[in-house]
């Protein structure tokens, strides 16, 4: 790479200090030109520095580059910087078609070391050096705006492939006030980001180390290994009086004689936490006084997933245990980062939920021996108690929702237990999409490129993961194959563009004010005839739940979202120029495009939700 490294670092005029800790940054680094480029000055600090980069990325797309480096005035290199480094982790990233690689992160979620000493990333802050390569431009062109976004936040949610070196070669210089972040303003403060974030990335780095270590030969040989013979000891742990329960769990291992089954009476106390723990021990210790290599334990509400495989599970086991695991667990409720491991294990380093854990050898006295207070829990004791916890990749076990809990008081809510499942499998999503080439992606498509094509022009806002085939599907933290839009902005279309516009539970996002914007924007996009859908928690259904407690659970899930009447919203959309404003349920439509958009709420009863929900179809005139 002979041609110098492009790099726009953005002051604001009355930063001159700033200005002045910038070039002597690159002061005498000749692979960079360095160009101040002055900041679109305003009230709003992220709507600046957003203007700003944008104008320099279309820029840099006239100009048809590779990439650039995109530089903060507060920038500083570190001792771990050299030329050779950043040229190597440049072209390591265009080789994984990456969006952009950062030089150092204050905080990022869900890392991923795909090369040694480069992580993938999920979300992140930081954009103090960042190099934005090509295949971004298009995507952060698409999101123009009117409003303000914080240009690390905002890139999150644009590129899927985000990379960032490790060790960092670059931190944020601490001036004791932030232009663009004003809780950064405290001192100390982001040193202290910089220092955890790159800290945590060094620990995943060791760990990945550690655990591949495993030879590939010893890998492929228990991988292959015949395990026809082999079995489970199993224990369920179950209160008699749970019948309910006991019948599901033998349902469960029925027809599965790799599991030797046995079914524990649970150990009772006043604190049912402190009775699962003392069936754990009792059963750890009847599998230590029978010198069992590891053992299984199993909650009576665990069930297993269409992932599950005899052969694979039993490799699994094996595998684990050749590399030190103290725990296997078939699935959990949550966790804050993870790394892949071969034959599908993944090491983490927290987890909720002990529905079905293997507990190995190595780890029984330690649990034996250890304290459990009245206010422990066992899946968070066990969580912090061991180092060398693993779980299997695709989930194999996950935990029935019977509606009450004898442990946990949180999980008698409303599903609670499966919105923690949920969400786990929705963070175990992204980890994979690490190590994919940019080909194997859903690609989101442009909105002119969607209404470039043939046929009706149908478009989903809001969609999360509720992704509708041949619709434009539409969201402000897309998912792989969804398409970046913020309806709270000008929607990037032309008139009378789209003849289907949907919507569920997106509305419930905004008060009035904004969302008679967001309906007068579906109304200038939709075509003379076209039809706009909204499906929301109707306010209207607190009067017809018939206990508190359903009241409770109600606005509970509700509690950070506007609860609209109906009357309401029938007048905002008749103000927005709509007319056949017609009330129906989100199982019904007069349309046949519309008639299974919708996907109702998982964490419900279809029957409850459909007490709680209406939908409204609304036309714009011919």
């Amino acid at each position: 790479m002979t041609e110098k490294l492009q790099v726009y670092a953005v002051n604001l005029a009355a930063r001159t200090e700033r200005r002045e800790s910038i070039i002597g940054e690159f002061e005498g680094r000749d692979e960079f030109e360095l160009h101040i480029v002055p900041a679109i000055e305003h009230r709003n600090g992220p709507y600046g520095l957003w203007q700003t980069f944008y104008g320099i990325v279309e820029e840099e797309e006239r100009r048809g580059s590779e990439f650039f480096i995109f530089c903060e005035d507060d920038h500083a290199f570190t001792e771990a910087y050299s030329r050779d480094t950043l040229l190597h982790y440049i072209r390591l990233a265009q080789s994984l078609d990456a969006d952009l690689l950062s030089g150092g992160m204050s905080v990022c979620r869900n890392p991923v070391e795909v090369a040694p000493g480069l992580f993938w990333v999920n979300w992140f802050n930081g954009m103090q050096f960042t190099v934005i390569f090509r295949r971004c431009y298009p995507k952060i062109l698409a999101a123009k705006t009117t409003e303000g976004y914080a240009v690390d936040i905002q890139l999150s949610y644009l590129a899927k492939r985000k990379y960032v070196m490790a060790p960092y070669i670059s931190i944020q210089r601490e001036f004791g006030y932030s232009d663009a972040t004003s809780i950064n303003e405290e001192e100390g403060r982001v040193t202290r980001f910089f220092q955890k974030n790159e800290s945590l990335l060094a620990q995943l780095h060791k760990v990945r180390n550690h655990y591949s270590a495993i030879s590939p030969d010893t890998l492929r040989a228990i991988m292959s290994a015949d395990v026809s013979r082999a079995f489970i000891p199993t224990y369920v742990i179950n209160l008699p009086e749970r019948t309910d329960r006991l019948e599901h769990i033998r349902k469960e291992f029925e027809g599965r004689p790799e599991f030797d089954l046995h079914i524990v009476e649970a150990s009772r106390h006043e604190i049912g936490a402190i009775g699962l723990w003392q069936s754990i021990c009792r059963i750890i210790t009847e599998a230590k006084e029978s010198d069992e290599d590891f053992v299984l334990i199993c909650e009576d509400d665990h069930f297993f997933t269409e992932a599950y495989n005899r052969e694979r599970l039993l490799h699994q086991i094996m595998l684990a245990g050749a590399m030190g695991a103290q725990m296997l667990s078939g699935g959990i409720g949550d966790f804050s980062n993870l790394v892949p491991l071969p034959g599908g294990v993944a090491w983490i380093d927290r987890f909720w939920c002990t529905q079905f854990i293997v507990i190995y050898r190595n780890a029984y006295d330690l649990i034996l021996s250890a304290p459990f207070s009245l206010r422990d829990v066992a899946d968070e004791k066990l969580s912090a108690l061991l180092t060398a916890k693993m779980v299997t990749v695709p989930f194999i076990s996950e935990q029935t929702d019977f509606g009450y809990s004898d442990i946990t008081e949180s999980n008698n809510h409303d599903s609670m237990i499966r919105r923690h499942f949920d969400n786990a499998r929705v963070k175990l999503r992204h980890y994979p999409m690490a190590f994919k080439t940019a080909a194997e992606q859903p690609n989101p498509v442009s909105i002119a490129e969607y209404l470039a094509g043939d046929g009706p022009k149908a478009l989903q806002l809001g969609c999360g993961m509720n992704q509708l085939p041949g619709w434009l599907n539409t969201d402000v933290e897309p998912d792989f194959g969804v398409t970046f839009l913020d309806v709270t902005q000008p929607i990037p279309a032309p008139d009378s563009s789209f003849d289907f516009i949907f919507a569920e539970h997106l509305i419930e996002n905004f008060g009035p004010e904004r969302l008679k914007k967001v309906l007068s924007e579906c109304f200038r996009i939709l075509s003379p005839g076209g039809t706009l859908r909204l499906t929301f928690y109707r306010a209207d259904a607190l009067r017809e739940m018939p206990d508190s407690k359903q009241i409770n659970a109600f606005i509970a899930r509700l509690s950070k979202a506007y609860l609209h009447l109906v009357s309401e919203i029938c007048t905002l959309l008749s103000e927005s120029g709509f007319d056949h404003i017609n009330l129906t349920s989100p199982n019904e439509s007069t349309h046949q495009e519309l008639q299974n958009v919708n996907k109702h709420n998982p964490y419900l009863p279809k029957e409850q939700y459909l007490k709680e929900s209406i939908t409204i179809e609304a036309q714009k005139p011919h």
